[in-house]
C-alpha cells in the first residue's frame, strides 16, 4: 500500500536563480501535481535515406502544474509572491500580507515527493495562476511553473525530508466568499460563480544561452494578461449593490467599472466562519464582454459574463493587489 506521507509539494525561494538555498522547505496542501522533465527532441531529415536516421536533444526544461484548495497559508502566500513580485506585511494577529505588481518576481526551487523518490526541481518561476470559485464549494487555486531540466543528481529516496502541513489551517470555500463591484462596500449575493487566470506569458525561448541546454536566467516575463468570467443566479436587470446589468452590458459602448480614488472595480474575498477576510483579489480597472443570458427547458434562467482587467493608469497605476491574512510577521 502506497506511504501517502511521502506524497507533497515544497517551495524554496532561491536567492540566485537556479540555486536551491537549503534553508526550510514550505510545504502545501496540494490536491495534485503535473511537473515533469522535458526536452525537444529535434530529429534531421535528409535525402539520402527514406526516413530519419539521426536526432539530438534540444533544449530541457520543466513544466507542470500544482492543484490545490485555496487557503491562507504560507505556501499559498509564495505562490502570490510569484505572480506578482513584491508584498509587504502590516498589523498583527492576523498580519496582513499585500503582494502588489512590482519589483522582480523570484524563482523557487521546488521539492517533489512521490512516494519512492523525492524530485528536486530548481528555477520553477509562476508563469500564470488561475482560481476559481463555485458558490457551496471549495475556492481552487492551479499555479502553472516553468523552470529548469531536473537534476537528475539530485534525486534523494523517500523520508530524506520530513513534510510539515498548515493543518491548523482550513480550506476557504465560498460559501464565506464575498464580491464586491464598482467601489460598492456591500457585497453582491447574486453571484453564483467566478473564476479568473492571470498570465504572465513567460518567454522561455529567451531563457536560453550558449553553452547550457536548459534556462540559464529566469523566463522573461512578458504582457502580464488577466481575464475571468462570472455566473449570476439569475439575469440582473436591475442591480442592488453595483453588480453590471444586462442593460448596461449590452450598450454600443459596452461597460466598464474604474471607480478611481483607490476603489475596486472587482474584489473577491475569501473567509472563514469566524474571519470576514483571509484571501483576497482585488481589480482596479475592468472591461465586461457581452453578457450570456439564455435558457434551456426548465433551467433557471443566469447570466454569465466574461471580463478583462486593465491598468488603472490614471490613478493606482496598476492592474491589482492579492491580501493574504495569516500568522506569519514579516515578508515572503
Amino acid at each position: 500500500m502506497s506511504d501517502f506521507d511521502n506524497r507533497f509539494v515544497a517551495l524554496e525561494k532561491e536567492s540566485t536563480y537556479g540555486t536551491t538555498p537549503g534553508v526550510a522547505w514550505t510545504f502545501g496542501e496540494v490536491d495534485d501535481e503535473s511537473i515533469r522533465h522535458q526536452y525537444d527532441l529535434l530529429t534531421r531529415d535528409d535525402m539520402s535515406r527514406y526516413g530519419a536516421a539521426k536526432s539530438v536533444t534540444g533544449k530541457e526544461y520543466t513544466e507542470g502544474d500544482v492543484n490545490l484548495a485555496a487557503m491562507n497559508d504560507d505556501f499559498t502566500a509564495l505562490l502570490m509572491l510569484g505572480i506578482t513580485g513584491a508584498n509587504t506585511a502590516s498589523g498583527v494577529s492576523p498580519v496582513q500580507h499585500t503582494f502588489t505588481e512590482s519589483g522582480t518576481m523570484p524563482s523557487f526551487s521546488m521539492l517533489v515527493g512521490r512516494e519512492d523518490k523525492e524530485h528536486t526541481y530548481t528555477g520553477m518561476v509562476v508563469n500564470s495562476l488561475s482560481v476559481s470559485a463555485s458558490l457551496n464549494e471549495y475556492a481552487t487555486i492551479s499555479a502553472s511553473f516553468m523552470g529548469q531540466s531536473e537534476d537528475i543528481a539530485s534525486l534523494a529516496a523517500v523520508g530524506s525530508t520530513t513534510p510539515s502541513f498548515p493543518d491548523s489551517l482550513p480550506a476557504l470555500y465560498f460559501s464565506n466568499a464575498q464580491v464586491f463591484f464598482d467601489g460598492g462596500s456591500t457585497a453582491s449575493n447574486a453571484v453564483k460563480s467566478i473564476s479568473f487566470d492571470i498570465n504572465l506569458n513567460r518567454d522561455g525561448d529567451n531563457a536560453c544561452g550558449l553553452g547550457s541546454t536548459t534556462y540559464i536566467r529566469a523566463p522573461p516575463v512578458q504582457r502580464r494578461e488577466i481575464s475571468g468570467t462570472i455566473e449570476f443566479n439569475e439575469v440582473v436587470h436591475t442591480d442592488t449593490v453595483g453588480e453590471p446589468t444586462y442593460t448596461e452590458l449590452t450598450t454600443e459602448d459596452g461597460l466598464e467599472f474604474n471607480p478611481g480614488s483607490g476603489g475596486a472595480a472587482l474584489k473577491v474575498v475569501f473567509g472563514d466562519d469566524t474571519t470576514a477576510e483571509l484571501l483576497s483579489f482585488t481589480f482596479y480597472k475592468i472591461r465586461f464582454e457581452a453578457p450570456e443570458a439564455n435558457v434551456s427547458g426548465r433551467d433557471t434562467n443566469t447570466m454569465s459574463v466574461g471580463f478583462v482587467a486593465l491598468v488603472d493608469a490614471g490613478d493606482t497605476d496598476k492592474m491589482m493587489d492579492i491580501n493574504v491574512f495569516n500568522s506569519t510577521a514579516g515578508t515572503y
